[in-house]
């Protein structure tokens, strides 16, 4: 087992992909801060936009020819008095790791890396040999779940340094907020992420591709499942006698990789332990058991 273990780190770093995916998690970080900070200026110009156009009704021409000078230009006002710079505001660290994990970009990110951990050896075309070397086969799975544990840590750090640095540059103020309760929530998110991963893997040995794991996780992020859990529940609330605040999406992997916050980290961290570690074990299992119990060429 330790040798798989080493084999597959050895692989990951040697892996172009796993440096690919640091950098778009940065990038993400980078586009989060800028696309914050930009939303109160866009709406501050559009305000200005409304404003002109209502000066322009009201007083004719002559409001209009300010107004057009004060909205397009924006260089400087009348006599030469400068118009006033917007304050960039506060960043939180803590704060913007929670609209993060609350973004569904966690989900593509290891659904993208788990995919392609689950299916190296089989896209270099050396899996049987490594099958028929080793009881059980179910080993290769384990194998790979510490690897994913340390993609998630080298990904969430990218994210986090990228908030840091981008945060400082682009605000005047800077906070790191509550920093105990942000690592106790990216604490608990790797484990989320890990279960993840171990069902995105499951789906890579079933399918036998990584592009199925790399589907699976995305129509999981793109916000679906929600509907479906409300039809379940409205099911059995109407014909299988559940009680009337019956929610099954308070049992899914999904529902707690999205809603576990700062906010949020007193009341369901328990639950989102327990769900968490559920899926990793029955994950694992079931992947273990599907590649014992089918051909693996």
């Amino acid at each position: 087992m330790f040798n798989l273990i080493k084999m597959n780190f050895y692989r990951l770093f040697h892996q172009k992909s796993f440096y690919v995916m640091i950098a778009v998690a940065a990038f993400i970080g980078w586009f989060m801060v800028f696309m914050i900070w930009m939303t109160p200026r866009l709406e501050e110009k559009a305000q200005d936009a409304r404003n002109a156009r209502e000066q322009t009704s009201q007083t004719g021409e002559e409001a209009e020819s300010n107004a057009g000078f004060h909205v397009g230009i924006m260089v400087g006002g009348t006599e030469g008095e400068e118009l006033p710079v917007p304050q960039s505001g506060e960043f939180n660290l803590a704060e913007f790791v929670d609209e993060f994990f609350t973004s569904g970009f966690t989900m593509i990110l290891i659904s993208v890396g788990a995919a392609l951990i689950a299916n190296s050896e089989r896209k270099r075309g050396f899996i049987k040999n490594l099958g028929g070397q080793m009881k059980p086969r179910g080993m290769l799975i384990v194998s790979k779940l510490p690897v994913i544990l340390f993609e998630l840590v080298a990904l969430y750090a990218a994210i986090i340094l990228s908030f840091t640095l981008f945060g400082r540059i682009y605000y005047d103020r800077f906070t790191a907020g509550n920093i105990p309760v942000m690592c106790k929530v990216v604490l608990v998110q790797l484990l989320l992420g890990l279960a993840f991963g171990a069902l995105v893997m499951l789906v890579c040995t079933a399918a036998r591709n990584a592009a199925a794991g790399i589907f699976a996780g995305i129509v999981v992020a793109s916000g679906l499942f929600p509907y479906v859990y409300f039809f379940i529940n409205r099911l059995a609330t109407a014909y299988l006698g559940a009680p009337a605040g019956f929610d099954i999406s308070k049992c899914s992997l999904d529902y707690y990789l999205s809603c576990i916050t700062s906010e949020a980290a007193g009341k369901d961290v328990a639950t989102a332990l327990i769900v968490g570690v559920v899926y990793l074990l029955l994950a694992s299992a079931a992947g273990c058991l599907v590649l014992e119990k089918r051909d693996i060429g």
